[in-house]
């Protein structure tokens, strides 16, 4: 119930923001603005949902933009500076973006070391290897050579949906981009994942009270190990996809990345508290911060003053959240006391 009410109240309010930026911004309900907020936060996405599986667990992952850039890096060297085909780096480049989640999860569970203070760490490490490996650095004259593997650009392709459908004839229709459908095969994947398996069971559980998870037999190492894993798969095909988008990579790919997908997490409804959210409303609380990001630069306000209300928007969301959590506390207590 929890869930549901959280969802549709980022709902109702993503309708809101839509409704007063198509009246008020000027050519914001245009096909083109819609075609950019799709591809431009489709791979953003794509980070929440991965983001989001730590945080159902009390956790955090600081270092999604590092794994992000580092995963970047890979693809990028194993295609111009080594020649390695797209259908061989794309793979390779899941999978050590997949490995860095699972560094997280294994510093955490082994090392016993708090979420925060693991990924931090992994954050400054993974940033200063994309510096170690970078070709851009090792090889210069790449630094101006774009991506041209197919495999990889192919990722940045359109449809043309509206003539697809027979729409275009009636009204403008977007573009949409590929990156958009891979990030609802995302969701849909993780979304079953997290509502139909044990090991979706198991997460909720584990975020709801470790100990008990432990006592009832769920393996909350592993749980953890995975949680964090599936983070860092997530933030390997963002990468490819914004490589692909930019046809090139930089070694400050991902810079500052994390907090965009902790902030559409807990907009969305994942608690904070751990237990409790979905993935759906972590993508529309990615589309909610990129559509007010847009709507805001179309009504003329400074980049500063969007970065202020998105953390006022962030601010309401913890606030919110907090503010359930401790309504939770208190009828907990009061059923308890109720029974003895």
């Amino acid at each position: 119930m929890r869930v549901q009410s959280a969802f549709i109240a980022v709902v109702l309010f993503f309708l809101a923001v839509l409704a007063f930026f198509c009246a008020f911004a000027p050519n914001f309900a245009t096909a083109s603005n819609f075609e950019d907020l799709m591809a431009g936060f489709s791979f953003i996405a794509i980070l929440a949902i991965g983001e989001s599986f730590p945080i159902l667990l009390r956790g955090i992952d600081l270092s999604v933009g590092a794994t992000l850039a580092l995963a970047g890096m890979v693809a990028f060297d194993l295609t111009l500076m080594f020649d390695v085909p797209g259908y061989v780096a794309i793979p390779i480049t899941l999978a050590v973006a997949t490995l860095c989640g699972a560094v997280n999860g294994v510093m955490i569970v082994k090392l016993r070391l708090q979420p925060f203070i693991a990924t931090l760490s992994t954050l400054a490490a993974y940033r200063g290897l994309v510096y170690a490996i970078s070709g851009r650095q090792l090889v210069p004259e790449l630094s101006t050579t774009p991506l041209g593997d197919p495999w990889i650009m192919g990722l940045d392709t359109y449809f043309d949906i509206g003539s697809a459908t027979g729409l275009s004839s009636l009204v403008e229709m977007p573009w949409v981009p590929l990156s958009f459908f891979i990030m609802l095969a995302t969701l849909v994947v993780f979304g079953v994942m997290l509502g139909r398996t044990r090991f979706g069971r198991d997460i909720y559980t584990v975020g709801g009270n470790a100990e008990a998870a432990r006592l009832a037999g769920i393996n909350v190492g592993r749980t953890i190990i995975v949680a964090y894993s599936i983070c860092g798969f997530c933030a390997g095909l963002a990468a490819l996809l914004m490589i692909a988008r930019l046809s090139t990579t930089t070694e400050s790919l991902g810079m500052g990345m994390e907090m965009s997908a902790i902030a559409a997490a807990v907009i969305g409804g994942v608690s904070l508290s751990g237990g409790i959210g979905g993935l759906a409303g972590p993508v529309i609380g990615t589309f909610l911060l990129g559509m007010v990001l847009i709507g805001l630069t179309l009504l003329g306000i400074s980049q500063f003053v969007q970065q202020i209300l998105t953390g006022v928007i962030l601010l309401i969301a913890v606030g919110h959240d907090r503010f359930l959590a401790v309504r939770r506390q208190k009828r907990l207590a009061a059923n308890l006391a109720e029974e003895a």
